[in-house]
């Protein structure tokens, strides 16, 4: 029966309009602990090493690389393209990158690698990567974010880039804020650093004349939904629209907890980028059933200490971005 249901549920998911299949799209996921084998003497990353919590090994390293190469790819089937840019969360380091984008069929792409190391205790950063035939980069940034607290957070990545295919410029930040660990009314204000850190360095990149914002797109995993104090704090704060937050209202999700869709995985844009459009990648090869509260869940990579062998408990979101280009912010 569950064959059947994921046979009917896959022709359904690949239905999509022509006009969803000519435009340029990015990709933001959060791989779940997406950790090479090896102790960094500099990181608490004991817990993925073959004596470890999680009994991590390079075999099952290179099942879990595979299967978020495979997810990648199979974008084509429903976009006709493969993502200019993907972003994601919770990597360890340059190496995992380096794995997926040239040891995969994805090599075959050409996608440069933007990564930069952050305070986090574990080791876990953001990162991009990018089709180096379609993006630009131009600048690399990172916005560290002071929480007051003692658990040091991801920086915030702040990567601007052409499209070589229109010349418009985008100016991109990758975002992983802080959990809800020990309560969301004691971490809220950790969220909230993040958020006021964001918004300033939006805010720097209005336009000294017009005020304007050029095609500015946020994305990441924020631990909080679009209708939470610290994500209405970034929008009111800085203009930019949530395309998350219209699918939050509808019921999905990237995640699934206790049985419950959330929507904690976001993308925020500018003006510039008006007609923009955020779907939640929900390919049954990434889902399986949820026999505990019924329909379907992420199959996840671990549970607890055991591998379960699923590419991770997020399901990427895709910005289909506007197939003309409606920008006029460009370099030379």
């Amino acid at each position: 029966m569950w064959r059947k249901i994921c046979v009917v549920a896959a022709a359904a998911f690949l239905a999509v309009s022509a006009d969803a299949r000519q435009r340029p799209f990015m990709v933001f996921w959060n791989l779940e602990n997406y950790f090479d084998p090896f102790d960094d003497s500099l990181t608490v990353d004991e817990e993925f090493t073959p004596d470890g919590y999680r009994h991590w090994t390079w075999s099952k390293f290179l099942d879990k690389r595979n299967l978020i190469a495979k997810a990648l790819l199979s974008m084509h089937d429903r976009y006709g393209n493969f993502p200019v840019l993907a972003a994601f969360a919770e990597v360890e380091n340059r190496m995992v990158l380096r794995q997926l984008v040239e040891r995969t069929p994805l090599a075959k792409l050409g996608y440069g690698i933007v990564h930069r190391d952050s305070p986090d205790r574990r080791g876990i950063d953001v990162a991009l990567i990018y089709r180096q035939d379609s993006f630009r980069v131009l600048d690399v940034r990172t916005l560290g974010v002071l929480t007051g607290g003692d658990r040091p957070t991801r920086d915030i990545l702040y990567v601007a880039g052409v499209l070589t295919g229109t010349g418009d410029t985008v100016h991109v930040f990758v975002n992983h804020w802080p959990s809800k660990f020990g309560g969301e009314e004691y971490t809220r204000p950790f969220r909230q650093a993040a958020s006021d850190t964001l918004v300033r360095a939006v805010l720097a990149l209005r336009d000294s004349l017009t005020g304007n914002l050029p095609s500015v797109i946020v994305t990441g995993d924020f631990n909080d939904t679009p209708d939470s104090p610290p994500v209405l704090s970034l929008t009111s704060g800085t203009g930019l629209v949530s395309l998350a937050l219209g699918l939050h209202e509808a019921g999905e999700g990237s995640l699934k907890y206790n049985g419950r869709w959330e929507l904690i995985d976001h993308f925020l844009v500018s003006g510039a980028l008006e007609g923009s459009v955020m779907e939640i990648y929900s390919h049954p090869m990434l889902l399986e059933e949820d026999s505990k509260f019924l329909g379907v869940k992420p199959r996840r990579s671990f549970y607890g200490p055991m591998w379960h062998g699923g590419a991770s408990d997020h399901l990427p979101i895709v910005l289909l971005l506007p197939s003309v280009s409606q920008t006029s912010d460009r370099y030379d």
